[in-house]
């Protein structure tokens, strides 16, 4: 996940040094918390107030090469007003219509809430091996219904081409969105579970393939 812009979008952004254990290990781009007065990696559905995000690696180890590599101090990018950027997570259709498109489950979104992503957007960004699916890719189709039956989730999208099994697509969540996990990293937002997470999407990057977020509770200030 990297620092894009402040909510005003101005460029200029709050990078400020903080305390770590020189054993902890942190990924530049890993959203951060404090516990104990140190940075912390958060955890992968965090509730809690988050710090920002990494502006350096610091790998928990000495280096020869990199004194900071397990120094006691970290840069992070800390301000509550920072907007984030991450990739779009992406789901594989198993079916469709002209005005819906299915996925499975195996894509972990099963528990969403019915009209969970109502709002956002779905982007078709690969064509299966013989899809006959008449969108070109990179077309955007807005998502006007969402709902969840027995590990089957079907958006409901204006009219279009017919989704076929194995098409890929970006799901760009709506605006307030506040739900999901963290990846394994830190770094991006996953698809795999229903916990109200401390970064909520303020944004869509169709352009890029980027979702924006922003912290919903941070240590600094800025709680909702």
């Amino acid at each position: 996940m990297n620092a894009r812009n402040n909510a005003g979008g101005g460029a200029i952004l709050s990078v400020r040094a903080y305390p770590i254990d020189p054993t902890t290990k942190i990924t530049v781009g890993q959203v951060v918390k404090l516990s104990g007065g140190k940075v912390v990696a958060a955890a992968a559905a965090e509730t809690g107030a988050i710090l920002g995000v990494a502006a350096e690696t610091h790998e928990g180890t000495a280096d020869a090469l990199n004194l900071r590599a397990n120094g006691k101090e970290i840069l992070v990018a800390d301000g509550p007003d920072t907007i984030f950027e991450c990739a779009a997570p992406e789901i594989k259709a198993s079916a469709g219509t002209a005005t819906t498109v299915v996925s499975n489950g195996a894509n972990g979104m099963a528990a969403f809430a019915a009209d969970d992503f109502n709002g956002g957007r779905l982007q078709l960004v690969k064509l299966a091996a013989g899809s006959t699916n008449a969108d070109p890719v990179g077309v955007v189709r807005e998502i006007t219904d969402f709902a969840d039956a027995s590990g089957t989730e079907t958006f409901t999208v204006p009219a279009g081409g017919t989704a076929n099994a194995g098409d890929v697509y970006r799901v760009y969540p709506p605006i307030g969105f506040a739900k999901g996990n963290l990846d394994a990293n830190r770094g991006g937002l996953t698809l795999s579970a229903t916990a109200s997470i401390s970064l909520k999407v303020v944004g869509h990057d169709l352009e890029r393939g980027k979702i924006l977020l922003m912290a919903k509770k941070h240590a600094l200030g800025g709680a909702e």
